[in-house]
């Protein structure tokens, strides 16, 4: 089914491709001009890209914590083991366990209590 349907987008492509001579010239230089432009854009806009640049760091460092979540979550289903924690430059983890004695009383789930 791949194929066919490769086959079918060639073909298309190569049927809306112009067979004269001059209308090729044109669309080979329209081409150029076109991949000039997208290559020269950060040279005309400067701040853009640099902001561009900001963003597309951050979105890097989010992309690596997402394939590093989707990695440990694989290896932990594959071999059994628990997934690594990455622990903060700044200091350890908190305590996990911050319960106190009276949190873990389950609350009262029936009606008020009546006298019989």
């Amino acid at each position: 089914m791949f194929l066919i349907r490769s086959a079918f987008w060639l073909a298309l492509l190569v049927a809306i491709l112009p067979s004269d001579p001059r209308e090729q010239a044109r669309l080979y230089q329209t081409a150029s001009q076109a991949l000039h432009h997208a290559a020269t854009f950060c040279d005309r806009n400067g701040s853009l890209c640099q902001e561009a640049e900001v963003h597309f760091a951050a979105f890097k460092v989010k992309l690596a914590v997402g394939a590093r979540m989707a990695a440990d979550l694989v290896n932990e289903r594959l071999t059994g083991s628990s997934p690594r924690l990455a622990v903060p430059s700044d200091g350890p983890l908190p305590a996990a366990d911050t319960l106190s004695p009276a949190d873990r009383l389950p609350a009262w789930r029936g009606g008020p209590r009546t006298q019989l």
